[in-house]
């Protein structure tokens, strides 16, 4: 469970903010504060998935370079 953990928590962590920003917009009201809110959302999401695709990237090169 720890090694899945620790080989898998990126993907973990993009879901959980994925969802919250699903539930911003079902919560949604039309005020200053929730576009602000929503918009920090988004470059949070963006954020995390520029991580996940640059860790995914680092993984499969690893085993090229140990060979």
């Amino acid at each position: 469970m720890k090694k899945f953990l620790s080989n898998n928590i990126h993907w973990l962590l993009f879901i959980v903010v994925g969802i919250n920003l699903i539930v911003g917009f079902i919560n949604f009201t039309y005020s200053k504060q929730d576009f602000i809110a929503i918009f920090f959302g988004i470059v949070g999401v963006l954020g995390i998935t520029y991580l996940v695709i640059h860790i995914e990237i680092r993984k499969r090169r690893r085993p090229k370079e140990e060979e």
